[in-house]
């Protein structure tokens, strides 16, 4: 069954409800999950190139259902800088998934990446969820993460062809991304 929602940009009178959203979609996950979502979320929002339309919820009625949070990234080489976007955090409560949403958040994020004239969205997950939505490898662009994940968790959409071409490097994210776990490392 699908889920009756809409997608629309995050307001800061959802800040509270959004908090606890992320909170029930990480409980008990083993994959995806360090324990910092909420935090993350709160943090990159004071991020310098933080762009308000690029952090959505959907809505059923007028009841949060699910968040996604997207950030400007560079992609470097020696020879270049290249920014894209990078979906950081994408969450459905158990009850709402498989129902379409996470799906419907997605694909507004790239719509408005691909608005604000990025060339390609990027991800990082354990699961089948992106690779699904046309994700793949981004080793397969010579693309890796300067994150410690598995390989085939740093994932990559190019929105238009060509787009990657020549665009090879390493995922540089925030600092206010890291927060704790910069700290651990």
């Amino acid at each position: 069954m699908k889920a009756n929602f809409s997608v629309e940009t995050a307001q800061k009178d959802d800040y509270s409800a959004i908090r606890k959203v992320i909170a029930e979609s990480y409980a008990n996950q083993e994959t995806n999950s360090d324990g910092d979502e909420v935090d993350m979320v709160d943090r990159l929002r004071f991020y310098d190139d933080f762009h308000e339309n690029f952090e959505v919820v959907a809505k059923d009625h007028h009841e949060i259902i699910g968040h996604a949070l997207m950030i400007p990234v560079t992609i470097r080489s020696v020879n270049h800088r290249h920014k894209i976007v990078s979906i950081v955090e994408v969450a459905v409560p158990e009850k709402y998934r498989h129902q379409g949403v996470g799906q419907g958040l997605i694909y507004e994020l790239e719509s408005r990446a691909q608005l604000a004239g990025f060339e390609a969205v990027s991800a990082v997950d354990n699961t089948d969820f992106f690779y699904e939505l046309g994700y793949v490898a981004a080793e397969n662009f010579n693309i890796f993460s300067t994150m410690p994940v598995d390989i085939s968790a740093n994932l990559i959409k190019p929105l238009a062809d060509g787009s990657l071409f020549n665009k090879s490097g390493k995922i540089y994210y925030p600092e206010e991304f890291y927060g704790i776990r910069r700290l651990e490392s």
